[in-house]
């Protein structure tokens, strides 16, 4: 890469002081553009604020309150904004533009052993803490789970399972008629 002489670097200065007076000229002569200009971004502006900042039941009256000083604002935005200040933030953002900046070096700084050795061993003990983690958090999920479905039963409580009385139980018994016609098995009858 070759490096800019006086000669260029002098003509270089020269252009970029030659576009700014044609700027400053331009904004100069053009006022009603940089007033209409203002203008649009005051009416975007004044829209996005009060829908950012005012409570809704009041918008549609602040916004229309907001009209009156558009005027103003050009006339402002004007002599102390484009005029002054615009002509140079433009050289300067066309001069950007055309502009080659040499290409930077990339310079890639290689850790020590000792460095890489430690990271090694904060590594492994982050996935230890982690593995451990996780065993413990399932460990206590599957005890959790298992306690609520063991409550359900009451043997395991220490409660005692209710006696199911049958209807035969409280009214006595009576022996069906038999029939002893050569039946092996005969019921029980008190």
């Amino acid at each position: 890469m070759k490096i800019k002489t006086p000669q260029e670097q002098q003509l270089e200065q020269e252009r970029l002081a030659e576009i700014l007076i044609v700027l400053e000229e331009l904004f100069q002569r053009e006022g009603a553009t940089g007033k209409r200009v203002i203008g649009c971004l005051y009416d975007i502006a004044v829209i996005n604020w009060v829908n950012r900042h005012v409570p809704p039941p009041f918008n549609p009256l602040l916004k229309y309150l907001a009209k009156y000083p558009r005027g103003l604002a050009q006339y402002l935005g004007l002599k102390l904004y484009l005029q002054p200040k615009c002509p140079k933030l433009i050289t300067d953002w066309l001069y950007s533009l055309v502009e080659f900046p040499p290409p930077a070096t990339a310079t890639v700084e290689l850790p020590n052993q000792e460095e890489v050795h430690k990271l090694k061993q904060q590594v492994r003990l982050l996935t230890g803490s982690l593995i451990i983690t996780i065993v413990l958090s399932l460990g206590s999920m599957t005890l959790l789970w298992q306690r609520d479905r063991l409550q359900n039963f009451p043997l395991l409580q220490g409660k005692q399972p209710p006696t199911v009385e049958s209807p035969l139980d409280s009214s006595p018994r009576s022996c069906p008629p038999s029939n002893n016609q050569g039946e092996d098995f005969a019921p029980e009858c008190p």
